[in-house]
């Protein structure tokens, strides 16, 4: 997520500036009679980033499986008239929309992302693939719209990391200090989590590896306890109900979704 919510960031920065570029005539140039201008792509970026911020969010509210409601993407270009708009007008908009997407990503509990939601064509997919998939919609037609490739910028590159680095790391978050992610790669990422008492955590939608890094206590994994201490190993498959219990002070551990 927090990749994610790098590149959004970026996009937002550089797209408006990097419009100044083209005229009106290039950013209202239809290539055929049934295709979008450059204007009209921007606008529809615009009705996507709308319904995908409402998305976001009502599915953070729902309980049971949320359906997704399908937009007639078309009707909407032809309604806002958005090749008719000033590009800058659209553009900031579009920034604005997307500022706000960030506000509530940023703030998405973890254990949310694996809401299960229902895509308009009727598969079954989760919020997580919804933030990721609206990120790839984004940069699809932002490249359309520049006739090359997006930069992608992502997290720092750390391939080495101490545990006493990414207890520090978490100890420094504003907002939370129990979970702070270290590296995301695709499908992958690296936290280091850290509960306080108790464990509130639930099952996830990826495979999960934990490797203690101190402390001790029991966990419990689809039903059976096993006591756990500093240096051990743990194995969790997606979809089960898994928690650490009766913990030490110290309790820490690497996660590792996959």
């Amino acid at each position: 997520m927090e990749n994610i919510i790098t590149r959004l960031q970026h996009l937002v920065n550089e797209v408006p500036r990097q419009l100044e570029v083209f005229t009106p005539d290039e950013m209202t140039h239809r290539p055929a009679p049934d295709k979008w201008s450059r204007r009209e792509i921007l606008g529809h970026l615009c009705d996507s980033a709308m319904h995908n911020w409402q998305r976001f969010c009502l599915a953070q509210q729902t309980d049971g499986v949320f359906q997704i409601p399908r937009y007639q993407q078309d009707e909407l270009v032809r309604l806002n008239h958005w090749q008719q708009l000033a590009t800058g007008q659209i553009a900031q908009l579009w920034a604005s929309l997307n500022t706000q997407i960030q506000v509530v990503l940023k703030r998405m509990p973890k254990e949310k992302l694996a809401q299960m939601v229902v895509l308009p064509d009727g598969k079954p997919a989760t919020l997580a693939f919804l933030v990721s998939d609206y990120l790839a919609h984004l940069e699809h037609h932002l490249e359309q719209i520049f006739s090359r490739k997006i930069e992608r910028p992502t997290l720092p590159d750390r391939w080495k990391i101490s545990a006493e680095q990414a207890i520090e790391l978490l100890n420094n978050q504003a907002e939370s200090n129990i979970l702070a992610t270290l590296l995301e790669k695709e499908a992958m990422y690296v936290e280091v989590y850290s509960p306080k008492k108790i464990d509130t955590q639930v099952s996830h939608d990826q495979d999960e590896i934990y490797v203690v890094i101190s402390g001790s206590g029991t966990f419990f994994n689809n039903g059976e306890r096993r006591p756990f201490a500093a240096g051990d190993l743990i194995f969790v498959p997606a979809g089960i109900v898994h928690r650490f219990e009766d913990f030490t002070d110290d309790f820490a551990t690497w996660v590792i979704f996959y």
